[in-house]
């Protein structure tokens, strides 16, 4: 084991051959880091989001708002909550509650400055 500017590279040996660390797997598809930032798979998260709410955007004028209700959570809200209970608290996740923010004005129809 030694030590790198303040990471520490651990070498596993199995059956005397070296087992490979990883920065980042991907299980039951979600991204783990090895410092469980979960940062990886919260830009994955604003990536698929991101694209969700240009959908919503863009067939708002020709849906009813009781449809656009429907629609929600199985468009954007299925994705989000993937996964919260591990990346919900992480310091990086308030980018995805944001961007949940953004796509209830969308729907709601109201300005920036309406919902805090």
């Amino acid at each position: 084991m030694t030590k790198n500017n303040n990471q520490i590279e651990i070498n596993i040996n199995y059956n005397n051959k070296s087992i490979r660390t990883l920065t980042y797997t991907k299980f039951l598809d979600l991204t783990v880091d090895c410092s469980l930032t979960w940062l990886n798979l919260i830009d994955l998260l604003t990536k698929k989001l991101s694209t969700t709410c240009s959908v919503i955007q863009n067939i708002k004028p020709y849906l009813s708002f009781y449809t656009l209700k429907i629609i929600y959570p199985s468009l954007f809200r299925s994705i989000m909550s993937y996964g919260i209970i591990f990346w919900g608290n992480s310091s990086h996740s308030s980018v995805i509650f944001r961007m949940q923010k953004k796509v209830i004005r969308i729907i709601l129809d109201v300005g920036i400055g309406s919902l805090a």
